[in-house]
């Protein structure tokens, strides 16, 4: 029961995307210059369709876990509690389905369909819904966790994986993933790690976030989506050269498993690093030999895209909470009671340590505390600085240095290792005397704040007509309307 369960979920799911994206190509983009309220309310359903055969997939992918043996084999639970706290879970993960396709829709519908001079009250009606279904989106899924606790299975899952044994949620550190690996054997599988969904969605939430924000500036797509696809595949490749420098007393022996990078390991602030330089790189390419692109001041853009990098961060760093890895040492669990119970209770199994621990300790959650100060530094540096030195009704003069949000992410990022690296527990500490990446935190500390120092210069020397650069007029090659930065 609980693989048919699976097997059709996954169909509806990967029908309900599919046929949602070839009806909002087909229905929506195709006539976005007559795109309003009254062409909103006559298609939506065209969309609706689709959306509701995506939740009755996940509903039934939920069903599927919860008639599968899986629970039973590993922990008995009381009938009575476990229905009542099922019937609990799905209306959360019903109403969650529904506001994130809320926020969804409404997110591809301000990027692609709104035209971006468009002020008018449908649009601002759009903004707030999609910010009120985000945030009833996540306390939708914190319910629908919370009331999971009693029937979740302990350390979580870090995988999923798909054979002829059906499709499991499991992770690798338990004897359930070795059994089901030698059942396995050789024969076909399947699996993904959670750690590099968080990675991808974070990524691609970037994505979505520059592209809106240049698109409000210049009038078009294309050039954030083009350095995406060349700085994220660097920057995991830089994250993992960093861990590779870092531990290289791991490959010295056997050089060749640098390149396995399926085995894990990966340093955020390579990735940081190599990700920049090479999205730099691709931008002044783009800049010299394409006439659409000329016109674009690339110091503006470095100032749209580097910041939010600290939310790909933040997201990311729920990898290493499924694989109980990079967290501190043993405090008092009293402490952090403020935080989700399937946190603390997880965060109560190390990836380096066998057994679980007391029931009133649990491994210092670093994961959350660095998630919260990158996204408390994205808004610092976002809103913050930019705003309250750059443009700013109550100020006449632009204090902001043009490309400084670099310098600040970088001096921000390095700071926030600097701090939680001495909290680390010392096993994911790297470098053969652990101190590789509290050194490195400095390092980027000292870089952040000369970088900004450089582009404080720089505006000085352009205002006093030293060295003269100026935001440019964007005119497209292929029509589109003049855009001039506000």
């Amino acid at each position: 029961m609980s693989i048919a369960f699976n097997i059709i979920g996954f169909l509806c799911l990967f029908i309900g995307i599919g046929l949602y994206g070839f009806n909002f190509k087909k229905k929506f983009y195709d006539y976005r210059d007559d795109f309003n309220l009254t062409f909103f309310k006559k298609n939506i359903k065209y969309l609706l369709i689709p959306a509701l055969i995506f939740v009755c997939g996940t509903l039934l992918i939920g069903g599927g876990y919860y008639t599968s043996n899986v629970l039973s084999d590993l922990k008995a639970i009381d009938p009575e509690f476990k229905f009542n706290n099922i019937v609990l879970i799905f209306i959360f993960l019903f109403l969650f389905d529904l506001f994130l396709i809320t926020f969804l829709t409404i997110m591809f519908i301000l990027l692609y369909l709104i035209n971006k001079r468009k002020t008018d009250k449908f649009k601002i009606w759009l903004r707030v819904i999609m910010y009120v279904s985000l945030v009833a989106a996540i306390l939708c899924l914190y319910g629908s966790l919370e009331f999971s606790v009693p029937n979740l299975i302990f350390p979580l899952a870090n995988r999923i994986i798909v054979s002829k044994e059906g499709i499991w949620l499991l992770n690798n550190e338990t004897t359930k993933y070795n059994e089901l690996m030698a059942k396995i054997g050789k024969t076909f599988k399947f699996e993904i790690a959670l750690y590099a969904l968080f990675i991808v969605s974070g990524a691609c939430l970037v994505l979505y976030i520059c592209d809106y924000k240049l698109w409000n500036i210049y009038g078009h797509h294309g050039l954030i989506t083009t350095c995406f696809f060349v700085a994220f595949p660097c920057g995991i490749l830089g994250a993992r050269a960093w861990y590779v420098i870092g531990e290289w007393e791991e490959f010295a022996s056997n050089p060749i498993r640098m390149f396995y990078i399926w085995e894990g390991g990966l340093a955020i602030m390579g990735g940081a690093v190599f990700g920049i330089i090479a999205g730099v790189i691709v931008m002044i390419f783009y800049k010299i030999k394409n006439e659409r692109y000329k016109a674009i001041d690339y110091l503006l853009l470095v100032d749209i895209i580097v910041p939010t990098i600290l939310v790909a961060q933040a997201i990311g760093r729920f990898g290493n909470f499924f694989n109980n890895e990079v967290h501190g040492n043993v405090v008092n669990e009293s402490y952090f009671v403020w935080i989700p119970s399937f946190i603390r209770e997880n965060m109560k199994f190390s990836s380096v340590h066998s057994g679980k621990l007391n029931a009133n300790e649990i491994y210092l959650p670093l994961f959350f505390i660095e998630g919260l100060i990158n996204i408390t530094g994205y808004f610092f540096i976002e809103y913050g600085i930019k705003n309250l030195f750059g443009i700013n009704r109550h100020f006449k003069h632009n204090y902001h240095a043009d490309g400084s949000c670099v310098g600040w992410y970088i001096m921000w990022y390095g700071a926030t290792r600097a701090i939680l690296e001495p909290l680390r527990d010392s096993r994911f500490n790297m470098g053969s005397d652990g101190n590789f990446s509290n050194v490195s935190s400095y390092f980027m500390i000292g870089s952040g704040a000369l970088i900004i120092l450089i582009c404080v210069v720089l505006k000085i020397l352009n205002e006093k007509k030293i060295i003269v650069y100026q935001w440019q007029k964007y005119i497209s090659s292929k029509g589109d309307k003049e855009c001039i930065k506000q």
